[in-house]
């Protein structure tokens, strides 16, 4: 009898479409809301003048491009390891590696907060071609340096707390689990 791989199948579950999108939907948000913040601290002038229109829609630019391009890379990701988004899950679990990795998940937040900054200010200048406005009116007094810093210390600290909370959420769940 021949044994038949679904796997490929299985990738492309509805439930795991549904964590791909739903993951990245949230990050695309998160990561704007920090880069946005952290431009808008970056003004040399305060207060900055913002385009809210503009704005806005430079974050479903971003969230757009953070969902396509998340769950591509997710469902490659699921492809070359031969494995559903639920079993990486369940295996990062069985091994502990969600409670040992914190401070580098913490350290890889802040510094490829970098490729998120890029990615929403070529997000909020898309957003200026379709609506004519800028999202800053005084783009140019924006201190790129202090705007990256404050970037990468907001991501960093937000993948710190996220990093945290998970490794809580799994060691309460593995604690009930070997109750049982």
């Amino acid at each position: 009898m021949t044994r038949v791989d679904h796997t490929a199948h299985n990738v492309f579950q509805r439930e795991n479409v549904a964590r791909w999108v739903t993951f990245t939907g949230f990050w695309g948000f998160v990561f704007y809301l920090i880069s946005f913040m952290s431009i808008l601290t970056g003004h040399r002038r305060q207060p900055a003048r913002v385009h809210t229109n503009t704005a806005l829609v430079g974050m479903g630019v971003h969230i757009a491009t953070f969902v396509s391009a998340g769950s591509i890379f997710s469902a490659l990701s699921s492809l070359v390891r031969q494995q559903t988004t639920i079993a990486q899950t369940r295996e990062r679990i069985k091994n502990g590696t969600f409670e040992t990795s914190i401070p580098l998940q913490a350290l890889a937040g802040a510094t490829g907060s970098v490729i998120p900054l890029v990615m929403a200010v070529g997000s909020m200048r898309a957003a200026e071609r379709m609506t004519g406005r800028p999202v800053f009116e005084d783009a140019q007094d924006i201190n790129w340096i202090r705007a990256t810093g404050t970037n990468i210390l907001a991501s960093g600290f937000a993948a710190l707390a996220v990093s945290r909370i998970a490794a809580w959420i799994v060691r309460d769940a593995r604690a009930v689990y070997e109750q049982q």
